[in-house]
């Protein structure tokens, strides 16, 4: 029985070699492949970043908007209180904003309402 599995003995010397090499190129793609989902994951957070980033900037965007929108309602509660100087420097803000939003519609009914509310004189009462 012994001389029958002689034969084999140079297939089983050849088969070692073989398993280390297939062993070694698992291991080389596994390496790789946890590059790449790691490389994919950074990219993933990058753009969650860059995404929450856009949201951000656009929700400082509509508050901005509806400050300025706001700004009839203000003014005129400042001076009704006695803080004309605090709705002036308010007033001052909120011109340079329209200067820069020149051209957008509403921009000009904002800015003459809020110049005819600060053309109100105090009441001295």
């Amino acid at each position: 029985m012994r001389s029958n599995m002689e034969p084999l003995t140079p297939a089983t010397s050849t088969l070692a070699p073989a398993i280390s090499h297939i062993a070694e190129t698992a291991a080389a793609l596994a390496k790789d492949l946890a590059s790449r989902n790691t490389q994919l994951h950074n990219n993933q957070a990058k753009a969650d970043q860059e995404e929450s980033k856009a949201a951000k900037e656009k929700q400082d965007q509509i508050q901005t908007v509806r400050w300025v929108l706001d700004t009839p309602r203000r003014l005129s509660s400042m001076i009704t209180d006695g803080q004309r100087d605090d709705a002036e420097a308010d007033w001052e803000d909120v011109k340079k904003l329209l200067s820069k939003w020149q051209g957008v519609k509403g921009i000009e009914e904002i800015r003459d309402t809020c110049e005819e509310i600060l053309k109100e004189p105090e009441d001295d009462e």
